[in-house]
């Protein structure tokens, strides 16, 4: 009894953290002063809202779903939307229903696999919803790992676009050069925007399609440095020199942070899962130490508020040593 409440509450407490961990991530990138006012200037740049959405519409949508009835009901849900960026930004070959099958599938696995363990249906239900979380995991695994590639290929770029702007070609002709002779996953990124200049859609539109795709703070400085150079004139070239300069410095930077602030991640790290570690232990040492604590109800509710600040604890430190430069 002892072990399988001290499961059930690890489980309860893993799925939280991800819950927490999602809806920072959506308000960060969606709701946040800094989002507002990056989306307030490209669409500024781009003409009015209303130009821009009849530029848009001219390209093929992705489809959400490779049944017609199926796509056509996702495509009314914003929600199906911001999974769709998720998979671009990953670089995912699957579309939003096959994640959706992927989570009812680890639902469903997690669901038998907790009833046979246990036969608590609250047990196989929160084993459930770590199955379900899986897929949304790996998904952010995905996304993280190819967003950090392309911002370390946005300084060769930079200077390929400069060389290829001293050479005497045009903007739209660099960027189909920066697809043709960068590696994955930044050539795949800019062979989109000079395909959607081939089929007629403005540059600036195309720039802004690229920066909502690729939510990096160096690529949309970048985005803006061109936009604001083609509308005022001026050597672009030269300041493509400069913000491979200024991407490689912060770059730089921000090893050197992450170096210095190794050892509070550790520590935070150790903090965070030192009691989870220690229950389990004592579960296993001497279970009728923290038997009373399970039946007791006053015990019970001293165990949640402990994980409520184990969650907000993590979160603080993690606030800590996540610096943005």
């Amino acid at each position: 009894m002892n072990l399988l409440f001290l499961g059930f509450a690890l489980l309860i407490f893993v799925a939280t953290a991800f819950a927490v961990e999602a809806l920072w991530r959506w308000w960060f990138s969606t709701q946040s002063q800094a989002a507002q006012r990056f989306s307030q200037r490209i669409q500024a740049m781009g003409g009015t809202q209303t130009q821009s959405a009849y530029r848009v519409s001219l390209l093929k949508q992705r489809k959400l779903s490779h049944s017609h009835d199926l796509d056509n009901f996702l495509q009314k849900i914003p929600a199906a939307h911001a999974l769709d960026t998720q998979l671009q930004q990953a670089g995912s070959a699957i579309n939003v229903s096959n994640l959706l099958a992927y989570c009812g599938a680890g639902m469903g696995v997690g669901l038998l696999f907790g009833l046979g363990l246990s036969g608590s249906w609250l047990t196989a239900l929160a084993i459930a919803m770590i199955g379900a979380l899986i897929p949304f995991a790996m998904l952010n695994w995905q996304r993280s790992r190819r967003l950090q590639q392309i911002q370390q290929q946005l300084p060769e770029v930079a200077d390929l676009i400069a060389r290829s702007l001293r050479a005497g070609h045009a903007l739209p002709a660099t960027m189909q050069m920066v697809a043709e002779e960068m590696p994955e996953p930044i050539a795949g990124e800019f062979r989109q925007v000079a395909d959607e200049i081939n089929f007629g859609l403005g540059l600036h539109v195309a720039m802004q399609n690229l920066s909502q795709r690729v939510p990096i703070d160096d690529l949309r400085f970048l985005v803006v440095a061109v936009l604001i150079q083609r509308d005022t004139g001026g050597n672009l070239a030269e300041l493509m020199q400069n913000m491979s300069y200024l991407i490689r410095e912060r770059l730089k930077l921000l090893g050197q942070i992450s170096a210095l602030s190794a050892e509070g991640r550790l520590s935070g790290w150790i903090l965070f899962l030192m009691p989870i570690a220690m229950a389990l232990l004592l579960s296993v040492v001497n279970p009728d130490y923290l038997l009373r604590l399970v039946e007791d109800p006053a015990g019970r509710i001293a165990l949640g508020v402990a994980v409520i600040q184990m969650l907000l604890g993590g979160l603080w430190m993690r606030t800590i040593v996540q610096l943005r430069v």
